[in-house]
Formats: C-alpha cells, sequence, structure tokens
C-alpha cells in the first residue's frame, strides 16, 4: 500500500502557478487591500454615470480598460507592473477587469437590497430575502469561477460557469421584479438600482460568453 506522503500522491513537473513564494501574509493583505480599492474605484465611477445607458463601458474606459481587456485569458504577461509595488507582483485574477467588476456590481446589489429591505420594513419576509441575497451571491460565485477557468485557458468550463451565473441572475430578476408592489414603492430607487445592476451583470455575463466562444473556435 502506497504512504499518503509518497512522492507519488504529489504533483509532478514545474509549477506554473500565479503567486509569488517570496511573499507573506502581511504582503498578500496588502495585495487584497488595493485589491478592495479598485473595486470601490470601479463602484464610483459606476454610480457617477448610472444613469447613462452605456456606464458599464464608461467606467471601464475610466478605470484605463481597453475593450480588450474584458477578454478571457489574459496572463501575466499582459499585466502591467505598477512603480510604486516592483517588479514582483504577481498576477491573480483580482486583477482581471471582469472579476473587479463582478465584485463592484455585486455589492451594489447587496447595498440596494439593503436599503430597499430597511425602507420596506415588514412587507419583505425573511424568505424573501433570504432567496434574493442567495440568488445574488450564486451569480457572484459562478462568475468568479468562470474568471479562473479562463485564466487556466479551460473556455468550455468558463462557458458553462457563466451560462450558471447567466441563470442566477436571471433567476434573481424574476424574484426582485415579484417583490410586492408596495416594497418596490417603498424604495422606489433601490428597486430601479437592483435591476439596473442586474441587467448589467447579465450584460457582462453575455460579453464574456461571445469573447469565449470567439476565442474557443481560433484555437
Amino acid at each position: 500500500m502506497m504512504d499518503p506522503m509518497d512522492d507519488g500522491d504529489q504533483p509532478q513537473g514545474d509549477f506554473d502557478g500565479s503567486g509569488n513564494a517570496s511573499w507573506g501574509e502581511a504582503d498578500w493583505s496588502g495585495y487584497l487591500q488595493r485589491n478592495d480599492l479598485e473595486v470601490g474605484r470601479f463602484l464610483a465611477y459606476y454610480n457617477e454615470v448610472k444613469n447613462l445607458p452605456d456606464r458599464l463601458d464608461i467606467s471601464a474606459r475610466r478605470m484605463g480598460w481597453e475593450n480588450a481587456d474584458w477578454a478571457p485569458g489574459d496572463g501575466p504577461e499582459e499585466v502591467n507592473d505598477d512603480e510604486d509595488e516592483g517588479p514582483d507582483l504577481p498576477y491573480c485574477i483580482h486583477q482581471h477587469p471582469v472579476y473587479v467588476v463582478a465584485r463592484a456590481l455585486s455589492l451594489q446589489l447587496t447595498q440596494s437590497f439593503r436599503r430597499l429591505n430597511v425602507d420596506a420594513g415588514a412587507q419583505l419576509t425573511a424568505l424573501e430575502a433570504t432567496n434574493i441575497m442567495h440568488s445574488f451571491w450564486d451569480g457572484q460565485h459562478q462568475m468568479i469561477m468562470a474568471i479562473n477557468a479562463t485564466d487556466t485557458g479551460d473556455l468550455p468550463l468558463a462557458l458553462v460557469h457563466m451560462k450558471r451565473a447567466l441563470g442566477a441572475i436571471n433567476y434573481s430578476i424574476g424574484l426582485t421584479a415579484g417583490l410586492p408592489a408596495g416594497v418596490r414603492l417603498s424604495s422606489a430607487e433601490a428597486a430601479h438600482d437592483l435591476e439596473a445592476t442586474l441587467f448589467d451583470l447579465r450584460e457582462v455575463c453575455l460579453r464574456v460568453m461571445a469573447d469565449c466562444r470567439w476565442d474557443g473556435k481560433k484555437k
């Protein structure tokens, strides 16, 4: 019987990960804090132009992203190191524009739903609130898994995850549209923000799916 710690159970070949072996907990903590600032920066731009029909593209341009940055499979070679952070800055999916957008818009959904829930008071049941928040979480989770799959070059898997994300988002749209009229009227702005943000997340999913199919045909 093979020893559980035998070399046969260990990955073979050179590790081709995106991490930096010299980084410690404090380095990664700072890295994630900077990423949180990037998510917040996108969200600030998005809210400034949220009433415009092309708010996604305007916000992306303000972040300094080109159209190609939305495409799947951008690897470390496409990442420009920031002068302040030195040449050893690792590449992670946290830097991918779609990750930043998915996180930012998911935060927008949560904030908008909290406003609506507070304003609605007892009109919204705990079960309704739980179902809606879970559908938000599922959409974000599936999008992040899809981004991870594009970075490993598995575009069919990315497509499957994005289809699941699309299903979760469509389910969220149905749940929020089915809220009682009194709930929606009690916080009209929050209800409008919820709907607009869900449709923007849906648009991001459709764009990534189209790019995955296009890149898949070229390979």
